[in-house]
């Protein structure tokens, strides 16, 4: 069973305009220390925080929040498995957000799917429910 999809689309170089003008402002409100260092050393790093960005929306839209009701951006972080899969890391609040959405009985699974071609990324991101 589904409980929520979320979509989002962005171009690579409207990040890269809000980096170049905000810099640090800019990522210390929105990412996480983890997701800053992590994508600052790489020379695309408009793509990766633009990667980022998109898939903290997509979450977002999927949990049915937006970011509203005490939700911010560093509440979610992109993450890779060793394999190069993403997946999400929610905190606490996020968690209790989720849970309460959550029907008694099932637990929610994250899935996550990111892609990028030239100048834009998509994040997509499936909120489902396994019975416990």
């Amino acid at each position: 069973m589904i409980l929520g999809i979320g979509i989002d689309l962005l171009k690579v170089s409207r990040v890269k305009k809000i980096l170049d003008k905000y810099g640090s402002v800019f990522l210390s409100k929105v990412f996480t220390k983890n997701e800053i260092e992590k994508n600052s050393k790489f020379i695309n790093r408009e793509n990766k925080f633009a990667k980022c960005f998109a898939s903290k929306e997509a979450f977002v839209k999927a949990l049915g929040t937006g970011f509203k009701k005490g939700v911010s951006f560093k509440d979610i972080s992109l993450n890779n498995l060793n394999t190069g899969q993403p997946f999400l890391f929610l905190s606490q609040s996020i968690k209790k957000e989720l849970k309460k959405k959550t029907p008694a009985g099932y637990k929610a699974v994250l899935n996550i799917s990111i892609t990028d071609e030239l100048e834009y990324v998509i994040a997509n991101v499936i909120i489902s429910l396994e019975k416990k």
